[in-house]
């Protein structure tokens, strides 16, 4: 059997909220992306030797319906 290695754990804020809200501008994937960005540079591992990205998501409809760890993942360059 493989081993699993979970490197850490973050959430983002909820994503884009009201219309007038300070992350309303942003895409829930780039959001998500910054997270992974945080991640690489306080762990200090190289992307290039993560496989899998898993992400929980509790919203599966409009701009958070789709892979959002996949998708994030190709977004801020990850190989």
């Amino acid at each position: 059997m493989a081993e699993a290695w979970i490197i850490d754990a973050v959430r983002t804020p909820r994503g884009r909220g009201r219309s007038n809200g300070a992350l309303h501008g942003i895409h829930p994937q780039a959001l998500f992306g910054q997270c992974l960005m945080a991640l690489a540079s306080r762990v200090g591992f190289d992307p290039a030797d993560v496989d899998d990205v898993v992400a929980g998501n509790g919203i599966l409809s409009g701009d958070h319906g789709d892979d959002i760890a996949r998708l994030s993942a190709l977004l801020i360059g990850w190989p």
